[in-house]
């Protein structure tokens, strides 16, 4: 049983996530590729779509790290929480690429790297303080349960600060409200390859949190 599991994981590493990690790769190269440019903002609309993408993956990626807590807070089991503490890596990992193409676009955009007057913007770097900050405590007091309610607020605060901020010149859903059906499903093709890569990542961190609670 124990040589069947040995090799399954070594099939997997050899061809399974190298074969999905490409996929991931190549559908998110090609989305970008064919998206068309914009009448006003041109190739800029790559860019836009990018940062769209990644923080829907990102918040997703925070609503799991928070059920995942929640899980292990009701069951204690070691999995729950090495999956939650993987999650909310990706989702911070995730936070910090979306930070910086939405200054790209911003700037891109706007003519401005980080725009302080849009509410929107201003909610995402408190996002970013501060579920670095968490995650950085979290690590160093390597108390499960504090780690596990640590994620569980930073779910919440996160979610509360981007979907409660107002808009002033951000639209509030350009990709949605666009006419253009050719726009909607490269994003969903962007969104489901960055789904698939966050995926790979966050096995890859599940592995090493079990590997850490086994020493």
């Amino acid at each position: 049983m124990q040589s069947s599991t040995i090799e399954a994981s070594l099939h997997w590493r050899r061809w399974g996530a190298p074969a999905l990690a490409t996929l991931g790769l190549a559908g998110l190269a090609t989305a970008l590729w064919l998206i068309p440019p914009e009448q006003t903002l041109g190739n800029v609309i790559k860019v836009i779509f990018l940062h769209g993408a990644l923080v829907r993956v990102a918040l997703l990626v925070f609503a799991a790290a928070g059920a995942l807590s929640l899980g292990f807070l009701l069951t204690r089991r070691n999995a729950w929480y090495a999956w939650a503490m993987a999650a909310q890596k990706g989702a911070v990992l995730l936070w910090i690429v979306y930070a910086l193409t939405s200054s790209l676009s911003t700037w891109l955009s706007w003519g401005e790297w980080i725009a302080w007057d849009e509410p929107r913007v201003r909610a995402s770097v408190h996002v970013l303080w501060f579920s670095v900050a968490c995650l950085l405590l979290v690590v160093w007091m390597g108390n499960r349960l504090f780690a596990a309610v640590v994620n569980l607020v930073v779910t919440g605060v996160t979610w509360t600060l981007i979907r409660g901020a107002a808009i002033i010149r951000h639209p509030f859903d350009p990709i949605g409200a666009s006419g253009s059906e050719t726009y909607q499903a490269l994003y969903w093709v962007m969104v489901a390859a960055l789904l698939l890569l966050t995926g790979l990542v966050l096995r890859w961190l599940y592995s090493q949190e079990i590997m850490r609670l086994s020493d």
